[in-house]
């Protein structure tokens, strides 16, 4: 479960809609934010960063992503398996 944490700071949109997050929100380099808001007016900024378009093929497929991450997870846990690519031969 997520848990929201008050930052003590109120804030109001500018004449042209901007809402400043002052000095006590950090983010991280190269991250940027999709803008999300509920029925109840309450607006979420969800950090997301951008991915190059000759990487894009991998993330558009969850399946893929998902088959990665559970290979990594083998990996981390001493779980690979190796894969015998013949001997070499002098070329």
């Amino acid at each position: 479960m997520t848990t929201w944490h008050d930052t003590g700071k109120e804030t109001e949109p500018d004449s042209r809609n901007r809402v400043q997050l002052g000095t006590s929100i950090k983010t991280p380099a190269g991250v940027r934010y999709r803008v999300k808001k509920n029925d109840q007016g309450q607006i979420l900024l969800d950090p997301v960063k951008l991915v190059p378009a000759y990487e894009a093929w991998f993330h558009e497929n969850q399946e893929r992503v998902a088959s990665f991450n559970l290979a990594v997870a083998e990996a981390e846990a001493g779980q690979s398996v190796g894969l015998d690519l013949g001997a070499e031969e002098d070329e």
